[in-house]
């Protein structure tokens, strides 16, 4: 599996989950007060290496809009994804009841379903929080997805979600080829 990658990454959930302020975060290390809603698409790139796999990845991160309006904006923006984060804000339970839609949204507009994780944002906001580690935990568990609690603001856990999908999606592909080596 040693080599180098490029891998399309979705941010996936409802306008102002932290979707963009997430992917600041991990390409640029920091974090924008001045929050500034995406319209249609906008995307940043990262270079990772992941030495336990012996791998250099090249992060290609699309930001996609949130909001219900550009819905068909961002059907051609899933073409060539290989996992996705799917966002949900802890302080607001209708975008935690929305993540669903969004993974329906995502693999309808894909041949395959591709590796998701699940990132319960906005944890640093204890005090104003609706949905449960609990219920994050659930939902992922029934889905087969990983399950991270991060903070955009703080940095909790924010590379570690972007590492691990990359991980998982190198994985799946290795098992694949080999797989694919076992019938041929």
């Amino acid at each position: 599996m040693p080599g180098e990658y490029r891998l399309k990454i979705t941010m996936l959930g409802d306008g102002a989950v932290g979707k963009t302020a997430l992917t600041i975060r991990f390409t640029e290390g920091g974090f924008q007060a001045d929050y500034k809603r995406t319209i249609g698409t906008d995307f940043a790139l990262k270079d990772l290496q992941l030495k336990d796999l012996n791998a250099s990845v090249t992060c290609v991160v699309w930001d996609l809009a949130g909001q219900p309006r550009f819905e068909t904006v961002r059907q051609g923006f899933y073409r060539g994804a290989r996992g996705g984060l799917l966002v949900y804000d802890v302080t607001r339970r209708r975008t935690f009841l929305n993540i669903d839609n969004w993974k329906n949204e995502c693999f309808s507009n894909l041949a395959n379903p591709i590796p998701l994780i699940v990132v319960a944002n906005k944890v640093d906001l204890a005090d104003s929080r609706v949905v449960s580690r609990e219920e994050g935990e659930k939902y992922a568990k029934k889905h087969k997805f990983l399950y991270v609690e991060s903070s955009a603001l703080t940095g909790e856990n924010v590379e570690e979600a972007y590492f691990a999908l990359c991980r998982i999606i190198l994985m799946e592909g290795k098992a694949r080829a080999t797989e694919a080596n076992r019938n041929s």
